[in-house]
């Protein structure tokens, strides 16, 4: 096995995934053998078969290192620990549920071997979910966080430089649940800075017939009504109020999170309900384009109803 290359590493976080980071690391070990990229996988305390999973492919693949807590430390913390543990220039944080192409990779080593750029961060698309802000270099916090704060929370999007890392206010931005864009916006909010922003390019979702992604989705209006507007509106005050509000509506208008169709599958599966309305109703106009009254109803839905309105073709 020839050296671990210096430039990049891939980290990524799981728990109680292990058929998903199965598939993962099957995709992307190929990629990895083509530099010798290190895999770091970060185990929450996870209960099923992660373990047997990376130990079967480090056999294939020595570079990988496996890293296990012993006691579930919550997301963000598994996030720092990640980020934190190579010694690479840049660090890319990938979701277990996520893949990258080999055109991505071409992509990044030409951007800093071959051209010779140093970026504090880049930031891939996403399924090619952001199609109206185009290929360019930022050093405006705000333009940043108005163009692509809302995709920013999509942790496989980003690639961390080491300085970065070294240099961020971790702590501030525990249990927030946005601690990987927390660190970033934290740190740029200081200092002059430079992020690269690839719109062409596209990190992928994993698909795996018949098994189904779960993480945060029952708890859909605590993180993204609730955590995500203060998340946003603690950011330091460099950021202007505009830049700040546009970011938290983004989220849910172009994730479409909470578009019609949106909260017509919450309610279909009884995340939105009119205990979760009252709980949440007062942050509703910072995050979702509907007035309370239609979300008041939709949430006193029954739930065959809202399933026979989704399959129309005019709901979206």
């Amino acid at each position: 096995m020839n050296q671990a290359d210096h430039h990049l590493s891939i980290v990524i976080p799981t728990y109680n995934r292990s058929e998903f980071l199965d598939h993962c690391l099957q995709v992307h070990i190929p990629l990895a053998k083509a530099y010798n990229i290190q895999i770091f996988v970060f185990d929450n305390a996870s209960s099923d078969a992660t373990a047997e999973v990376v130990k079967k492919r480090i056999e294939e693949y020595p570079l990988i290192q496996y890293h296990c807590t012993e006691t579930n430390i919550g997301p963000d913390k598994n996030f720092e620990r990640a980020l934190k543990y190579p010694r690479t220039d840049y660090v890319w944080l990938l979701g277990d549920t996520y893949q990258i192409s080999s055109d991505l990779l071409s992509y990044f080593y030409d951007l800093i071997t071959v051209q010779n750029k140093e970026y504090d961060a880049i930031v891939f698309n996403v399924l090619g979910r952001v199609c109206d802000v185009p290929h360019q270099d930022y050093s405006d916090q705000n333009k940043l966080l108005s163009d692509l704060g809302w995709h920013m929370t999509c942790l496989a999007s980003l690639v961390y430089n080491s300085k970065v890392i070294a240099k961020a206010d971790f702590e501030r931005y525990r249990n927030t649940n946005f601690i990987q864009i927390g660190v970033i916006f934290e740190y740029i909010a200081s200092k002059d800075f430079l992020i690269h922003w690839v719109d062409t390019l596209s990190v992928q979702p994993i698909s795996i017939k018949g098994l189904e992604k779960v993480s945060w989705q029952n708890q859909t209006f605590e993180i993204w009504v609730e955590r995500w507007a203060n998340f946003v509106f603690s950011l330091p005050p460099s950021y202007e109020l505009h830049a700040k509000l546009k970011c938290v509506k983004d989220h849910g208008v172009k994730s479409a999170l909470f578009s019609l169709k949106g909260l017509l599958i919450l309610r279909k599966f009884n995340v939105l309900n009119y205990k979760t309305y009252k709980k949440s109703s007062h942050l509703f106009s910072f995050s979702i384009n509907y007035p309370k009254a239609a979300i008041y109803l939709i949430s006193l839905l029954p739930k065959f109803i809202s399933r026979k309105l989704i399959k129309l073709k005019f709901i979206s």
